[in-house]
């Protein structure tokens, strides 16, 4: 297995680079792909205003779910574990109704959404936190505190759904399904540096990810201490999936299937794990 990871890593390179070009190229746009560089002006503007953004995004989004996936499963011991786990959407979408309800976009503009989808977020990260801290962070307390927390947020969302304009409502549903253009291109500069700073520190978690996959018990005894790694684990997760959700909505399925497929291709080892996950997770939600 260990023989093949280079090659399969080298080819999602590859991949992610084959998939940058066609975000960038593809659109009803004449593209490079096809009139070679004979392209108009409206064509650079296309591609600075809507496909360079969009492109950026998806990476940004596409390569944190997948890494957020793979910590999840591990720290969970649960295949079925993915970032939205621990009730992060239902906090986000809790926050982007509320915005919308209130009327918010009138006074903040741009902002209202992303920053209402992070508070969301992060409050919801706060209850599950607390919960959990009573428990000593047990996985499968974890596991139910996050469904609890997102089934009472839902049911606040489809509450205000019932007092939101229709029109407003559609705004906010298209949010929520997951939108990579929605952001406003002047936020992409800062979001770059909070979505790669967190997920270069995940990276350094891969021997003790392997560790913690055996179990708290043997974890124990090979030195770790499963409590604060999970508490470190869980806040990264949960900033770099608020982060997501503040930025491009729910887009669900990446952080779910993406580790199950790498961890075809590269083994169990997290340390490489992490990094085919990150790559190919940016690669499969750019195409």
């Amino acid at each position: 297995m260990k023989e093949r990871v280079p090659f399969v890593l080298g080819l999602l390179v590859c991949l992610l680079l084959l998939s940058i070009l066609l975000s960038l190229g593809y659109g009803k746009n004449p593209t490079i792909l096809l009139n070679g560089w004979s392209v108009d002006q409206g064509f650079w503007l296309v591609l600075k205003k809507i496909r360079i953004p969009r492109t950026i995004m998806a990476f940004l989004v596409g390569s944190s779910l997948g890494i957020c996936g793979v910590a999840l499963q591990s720290m969970l011991r649960n295949p079925m574990a993915e970032p939205y786990t621990l009730g992060i959407s239902g906090g986000a979408s809790f926050g982007v109704a509320l915005a919308t309800i209130t009327g918010l976009q009138q006074y903040i503009g741009m902002w209202a959404n992303p920053v209402m989808g992070f508070g969301g977020a992060m409050l919801s990260v706060a209850i599950v936190y607390g919960l959990a801290r009573k428990k000593s962070f047990d996985p499968n307390n974890m596991v139910l505190f996050g469904i609890v927390v997102s089934l009472v947020f839902s049911s606040f969302v489809f509450f205000l759904f019932c007092l939101v304009d229709p029109d407003k409502m559609q705004v906010t549903l298209m949010w929520l399904m997951g939108d990579l253009s929605s952001l406003d291109i002047a936020f992409i500069p800062a979001y770059i540096p909070l979505f790669v700073v967190p997920s270069l520190v995940m990276f350094l978690f891969g021997k003790e990810l392997d560790i913690l996959s055996l179990g708290k018990e043997k974890a124990q005894y090979l030195g770790i201490d499963p409590p604060r790694l999970y508490k470190g684990l869980f806040l990264l997760s949960s900033i770099l999936t608020g982060l997501c959700v503040s930025s491009s909505g729910i887009i669900g399925f990446v952080g779910l299937i993406v580790p199950h497929v790498m961890r075809g291709f590269l083994g169990a080892s997290h340390t490489f794990l992490l990094v085919g996950s990150y790559l190919g997770g940016a690669f499969f939600l750019i195409l």
